[in-house]
């Protein structure tokens, strides 16, 4: 075999394992976690959703349902309420998710329910996290985002959240040597 063969061949196979290398410490970082927690605590994919009540209750606020009502739940704006996320909730802080020692913050499934909450806790929320991960390693190692200036950027709420104007932004390949 040639050597210059070769050494393109070398330089393919660091590049490939400098990339599963970069993948595997995403996949893993505490950082990526708790932006995807913050971008779905803001934005969460379902904004709202409506729960039959089955029998005659009591909600925790005292508030009495009866069976056959609906109650709707704005996940949307849960993940904006002062007295649920503090006087910063409507900020995009991912440093919220990291406790003091730097590991990730435990949020109760009822006051973090983008993935709803007890015995209805989505069963695929692991693997969200893994295919949100995986698709935004891919992104950022192979593209630089930028969104465009002045683009507004604002939600259009249905049964599943979309941007009213999409998402303007320019795309630069990135070198795969030089990032």
């Amino acid at each position: 075999m040639h050597y210059a063969v070769m050494d393109a061949l070398f330089l393919l196979f660091v590049s490939a394992l400098c990339c599963l290398i970069a993948y595997y410490y995403h996949l893993q970082s505490k950082k990526t976690n708790a932006a995807l927690c913050e971008c779905l605590r803001l934005y969460p994919s379902v904004p709202f959703e409506h729960k039959a009540v089955v029998a005659d209750d009591v909600m925790p606020s005292g508030h009495e349902v009866k069976a056959g009502d609906k109650v709707l739940v704005f996940n949307y704006s849960m993940g904006r309420m002062e007295g649920v996320w503090g006087k910063d909730c409507m900020e995009f802080m991912p440093e919220r998710w990291v406790t003091e020692d730097g590991k990730l913050r435990y949020e109760p499934s009822y006051k973090f329910i983008a993935f709803n909450a007890g015995p209805r806790t989505c069963l695929g929320k692991e693997m969200a996290f893994v295919l949100m991960k995986t698709a935004a390693a891919a992104v950022m190692w192979n593209f630089a985002v930028e969104l465009v200036p002045g683009h507004a950027v604002e939600p259009k709420l249905s049964i599943v959240l979309h941007m009213k104007n999409g998402l303007a932004v320019r795309i630069r390949r990135r070198d795969a040597c030089h990032g």
